[in-house]
């Protein structure tokens, strides 16, 4: 799995561990998607509202009706990410998988001094959709543009606005998606522990709590998780975190 450069936050407590994991399953997700439909169909959907929106809940809502009605039909897939911006304004990146090439002779260069002739006619239709789509559900600007660099380029490009979100995040933020999905464009789940000698000691201290919990109920042991959140409960490893750090982790 592809390990995202976090803007400079890797390994900062800034970044929470289930962060960091939702970054490593984004990663791993967008090389998925270009391995499955291909580079040159990719592109990068940036969604802008008009008014200056800095409500998360009415930003989700006009995000998630779009969804339904427009997103999860048009491409075969997409990726939307939030960000909060530092002056409290909201917008969405979406790496979104269209249906047809806009990539292929595309000048990128070219488009820095707006010059738009190189872009094809599905990729102009696609603009023109979005100029008359985008404003039905509160939506501004937008911009979609092609997918200029690797497929890790993306991850690493699209993987930033997690750690530029937290530096911009507010209490009103807590319980958002920083990462939504499209049928099948999520690769992965956040149930790992990423490898180091931490997640190592603990695990080899949570094997011999499973031996103490077998014994204790006469089961097989060491006894397997499930086993675990059935005699002790779904908060096992908090109700029992004490103990378990006292035991040895051979």
């Amino acid at each position: 799995m592809l390990s995202l450069d976090f803007g400079g936050f890797e390994g900062n407590n800034k970044l929470s561990t289930q962060h960091k994991k939702s970054a490593s399953i984004l990663a791993h997700s967008v090389q998925e998607i270009a391995k499955t439909y291909g580079i040159d169909k990719l592109g990068f959907l940036t969604l802008t509202f008009k008014e200056f929106i800095t409500c998360a809940k009415e930003a989700t809502r006009r995000l998630n009706s779009l969804n339904t009605n427009i997103l999860k039909d048009r491409y075969l897939a997409h990726i939307r990410v939030f960000e909060r911006c530092k002056s409290g304004r909201i917008h969405f990146h979406l790496l979104v998988v269209l249906r047809s090439d806009i990539r292929t002779g595309f000048d990128f260069d070219a488009i820095k001094n707006h010059d738009y002739r190189s872009a094809n006619d599905y990729l102009r239709s696609e603009w023109s959709f979005w100029r008359k789509t985008a404003k039905k559900y509160g939506f501004g600007r937008t911009e979609l543009l092609p997918v200029r660099t690797t497929s890790e380029g993306i991850a690493r490009y699209v993987g930033k606005y997690i750690s530029k979100n937290i530096e911009s995040r507010i209490p009103e933020d807590k319980g958002v998606r920083l990462v939504s999905y499209s049928k099948n464009a999520r690769s992965g789940s956040t149930r790992f522990s990423f490898v180091s000698e931490g997640s190592k000691e603990w695990r080899g201290k949570v094997k011999n709590f499973a031996v103490f919990v077998a014994k204790k109920h006469g089961l097989p042991f060491p006894c397997k998780y499930e086993d675990l959140k059935e005699y002790e409960g779904k908060n096992w490893a908090y109700k029992w975190r004490d103990l378990i750090l006292m035991l040895p982790s051979d």
